[in-house]
């Protein structure tokens, strides 16, 4: 008799749980603000190397999520609502004959967007973590200006898309019964690209940020 309570307790512990997930189920939106730290790595370049940079942008996201138990599977679509800076390189002449010149090039990305699968486990009706996997756009643009170097080539831009993946991790926290509100992290790692046919130089951008951020549950 005394084992028969015990396993109807553990039945209605569980039963418990699985009806406290799923607070999170169905379509929704999601905008915040995105610190990002990019890179952009330099092969075949002078000098090779690494710059990177930092910026505070947007973020958007639209989603739907399911739970199955206290485990949830979500995926959706998401970008970045601004351009990245992704490291610069210059060099500016102070000698009075101004014979070293003075060059600039100045890197960043552009429409980043991506699809995403999001595995999570719901701790409570209202909290839910989980892991973040991505596939990712962007284009990558480096802008230059030669025209006072010592051999001068004047100033433009070439631009070109890439391709990545990210994986990152988030928690979502319920505000309201529609309301909630968001952190996460996700570090992108970019394909290699020539920008330039006419010169050996590859540039190899990543990103990480981390966002906060509110959401809407439909």
């Amino acid at each position: 008799m005394k084992y028969n309570k015990q396993l109807l307790a553990a039945a209605l512990c569980a039963l418990s749980s699985l009806a406290m997930a799923g607070g999170f189920d169905g379509p929704s939106v999601q905008a915040g603000i995105a610190l990002t730290a990019a890179q952009t790595e330099l092969r075949n370049f002078s000098p090779d190397g690494k710059v990177s940079d930092s910026s505070v942008i947007g973020s958007l996201a639209l989603g739907y999520s399911k739970a199955y138990g206290q485990l949830n599977l979500a995926g959706g679509l998401f970008a970045l609502l601004g351009s990245p800076k992704s490291g610069s390189l210059n060099s500016f002449d102070a000698s009075p004959t101004g014979t070293g010149g003075l060059w600039s090039d100045e890197f960043k990305l552009k429409q980043v967007w991506g699809l995403s699968i999001e595995p999570g486990y719901n701790l409570s009706e209202s909290t839910l973590v989980y892991a973040k996997l991505s596939y990712v756009q962007a284009t990558g643009q480096n802008r230059y200006d030669y025209s006072r170097a010592p051999v001068p080539e004047g100033a433009g831009s070439a631009e070109a898309k890439h391709s990545g993946f990210g994986i990152g991790a988030g928690v979502k926290f319920k505000l309201s019964s529609k309301l909630y509100g968001v952190v996460e992290f996700q570090q992108v790692s970019f394909d290699s690209k020539r920008y330039y046919g006419d010169v050996p130089e590859t540039y190899k951008p990543s990103l990480l940020s981390g966002s906060v951020g509110l959401g809407y549950q439909f």
